[in-house]
C-alpha cells in the first residue's frame, strides 16, 4: 500500500521528480566518467610502458640494473621451470643491448632488442603494434625499427641498418639487418631509440649463445605480488634478481600514487558539490510539500507513515536515476575508451616530455560505475534525512497556513 501510495506521488508531480531524478543523473554521470578517465590514464600508462615493454615481473642477472650491459646474463635454462606453476603463463626470455645504428650520413645510439618472435606474438601481440611493413620473424634477419627512429633517419622499408657495438666479454657486435616493419611502442621515447630483432638473431650479433639479459614473466590475473614471491621461491637468488615494475619505475608508481590522491580530492570536491545541489533540490521540494504533509497529519496519517513514504519515494527516484545515470554513462565512456582523447599543442608537448603518450582513453573496469553510483546513493539517502527531520517536527496547523 505504502509502495504504490509512494509510486503514484512520483508521478503526480511530474516536475518536483524530474528535478530529483536529474539532479542524480548527473551525478552518476559525471562522476562516472571523470573516474573512468582517471584510471584509463593510469591503465594506458602501465599497459604501454610495463605491460608491452618492461613486464610486470622480470629475472635477470645480478647488479644488471645497476649495469646493464651484456655481460651481466644468464643461461635461459636456469628459470625454464618457472612455467611449470599455475600462475605463470609464460616466459619472454630478451637481450636489451646498445648499439649505433648507421643508415647512410645518420648514425644514432639505439637500444637493441632481441625477442623471441612468436611469444610476443602470441602474449603480448607485439604484432598488433606495426603500423607499416610486416613483423618480424625467427626465419629472417628483418628488423622492426620505432617510428620515432624511422621519421629521425628518414628510413623506409627495405633500408639497411648497420650496427657497430660490443659484445659479450668485449667482443665486437656488428652486423647489417634489413628493415621489414616500422612499429608503434606508444611511448615517444621508446619510439625514438628502440630496434627489435629476433632472440637468435641477437644472441648472434651479440655473440651470447644460449645467454639472455633478462626474461619477463607472464602471470595469470593482476597478482603480481604473489606471482613475485612464486618467482623468488623457485630461483637461485644468489645468481639471479627479481623485480616488480613498482621496483623498476619507482617514478611511475611515484608519479600515479600523487595523482591518485589529486583525483581523490577533485572527487571529493565533486562529491560536496553533488551532496549541496541534491541538498538544495530537497530543501525546496520539502518546503513546497510542507502543505501537502500538514493536511496528511491532520486528516489523521501518522507521522511515521509519511514518512515510510517519503523514504520509498526516495528510494525509487534514487535507483532510477543511478540506473539511468550509468546506461547515459556506458556508451560515453565506450566511445572515449575506443576513440581516446588526443591531448595537442603544449599539453601534448607536456606529456610526450615524460615520456608518456598524449592519449588518454576511459577505463571499462565495472567496479569504477558500480563503487561511485553506490556513494551518490547512499548520498541521496543522508540529504533525504532533512526531509525525515522535517516531517517529525511538523505542525499540522502552521504546515497549512503555507
Amino acid at each position: 500500500m505504502l509502495l504504490k501510495l509512494a509510486w503514484r506521488n512520483i508521478f503526480r508531480n511530474k516536475r518536483r521528480s524530474l528535478i530529483t531524478t536529474s539532479s542524480i543523473i548527473f551525478a552518476v554521470l559525471f562522476a562516472v566518467f571523470m573516474r573512468s578517465l582517471q584510471f584509463g590514464a593510469y591503465g594506458n600508462m602501465l599497459d604501454n610502458i610495463v605491460g608491452s615493454y618492461m613486464g610486470y615481473i622480470q629475472v635477470h642477472n645480478k647488479g644488471f640494473w645497476e649495469e646493464k650491459t651484456i655481460d651481466n646474463s644468464f643461461s635461459v635454462e636456469e628459470i625454464e621451470h618457472l612455467t611449470s606453476s599455475e600462475n605463470i603463463t609464460y616466459l619472454s626470455p630478451r637481450i636489451e643491448g646498445f648499439a649505433l645504428a648507421s643508415f647512410k650520413d645518420e648514425s644514432k645510439p639505439v637500444a637493441l632488442l632481441g625477442l623471441d618472435a612468436a611469444t610476443e606474438k602470441e602474449h603480448i601481440n607485439l604484432d598488433e603494434k606495426v603500423v607499416e611493413g610486416h613483423y618480424f620473424s625467427a626465419e629472417h634477419k628483418g628488423l622492426l625499427v620505432g617510428k620515432g627512429l624511422r621519421d629521425i633517419m628518414k628510413l623506409k622499408l627495405g633500408d639497411t641498418l648497420v650496427f657497430l657495438g660490443q659484445g659479450y666479454q668485449g667482443s665486437m657486435a656488428s652486423g647489417l639487418y634489413p628493415i621489414v616493419g616500422f612499429i608503434d611502442l606508444k611511448t615517444p621515447e621508446l619510439n625514438k631509440r628502440t630496434v627489435i630483432m629476433n632472440l637468435d638473431h641477437a644472441q648472434e650479433l651479440f655473440a651470447l649463445p644460449g645467454l639472455v639479459t633478462t626474461a619477463l614473466v607472464g602471470i595469470d590475473g593482476d597478482d603480481w605480488q604473489g606471482a613475485q614471491q612464486e618467482v623468488i621461491a623457485a630461483i637461485d637468488t644468489n645468481a639471479l634478481e627479481v623485480m616488480n615494475w613498482q621496483e623498476m619505475l619507482p617514478e611511475l608508481q611515484q608519479l600515479i600514487s600523487v595523482d591518485k590522491a589529486g583525483g581523490t580530492f577533485v572527487l571529493m570536491i565533486l562529491y560536496s558539490i553533488i551532496t549541496f545541489s541534491l541538498f538544495g533540490t530537497v530543501l525546496m521540494l520539502t518546503e513546497e510539500r510542507s502543505f501537502e504533509f500538514g493536511v496528511l497529519v491532520a486528516i489523521g496519517m501518522g507521522k511515521n507513515k509519511i514518512i515510510q513514504v517519503a523514504i520509498l519515494e526516495t528510494i525509487l527516484m534514487a535507483i532510477a536515476g543511478v540506473i539511468a545515470g550509468l546506461v547515459l554513462a556506458f556508451p560515453i565512456v565506450l566511445y572515449f575508451n575506443i576513440n581516446p582523447i588526443n591531448l595537442s599543442g603544449q599539453m601534448q608537448e607536456v606529456v610526450e616530455k615524460f615520456g608518456f603518450e598524449a592519449l588518454i582513453p576511459t577505463s571499462l573496469d565495472p567496479s569504477i560505475a558500480l563503487t561511485h553510483s553506490g556513494i551518490i546513493f547512499l548520498i541521496v539517502l543522508v540529504v533525504n534525512l532533512y526531509t525525515i527531520f522535517k516531517i517529525k517536527s511538523l505542525n499540522p496547523t502552521t504546515a497549512m497556513r503555507k
